[in-house]
């Protein structure tokens, strides 16, 4: 479970830092020892809108078409407001990380709008 707990938190938080570089005319940020990846940005059309919303807390992520596949895109930080039909930037990261004796090799998605964030 921590293991799993790590893992979970050092994707996002490169993410975040990528996501965060892909805002600013910088070189893209170190990866941790051990660690490769890439990543490609699209635009694409939602499909569907997943939210939550509870006591101040937001969930948003948003179904879109990728290649030949139906994936979820994420909104980690639930600034976002879009509907289906509406057009998205996201980023589309793969991850290759050691995991004990092996390598894990990850792929998500994550929205590139943070506009709604700015205007707050």
């Amino acid at each position: 479970m921590k293991t799993c707990l790590l893992m979970v938190t050092a994707i996002a938080l490169i993410s975040v830092a990528t996501l965060a570089s892909s805002q600013t005319p910088s070189s893209k940020p170190a990866m941790p020892p051990g660690m490769k990846g890439d990543y490609e940005t699209i635009e694409g059309k939602i499909l569907k809108v997943f939210r939550a919303d509870d006591k101040g807390a937001r969930f948003r992520a948003y179904l879109v078409r990728w290649k030949d596949f139906e994936v979820v895109v994420s909104d980690p930080l639930g600034t976002t407001d879009k509907k289906e039909g509406d057009m998205i930037t996201f980023m589309a990261q793969r991850l290759e990380m050691p995991f004990g004796a092996q390598k894990v090799s990850i792929l998500h998605f994550l929205i590139m709008d943070m506009g709604a964030f700015r205007k707050r």
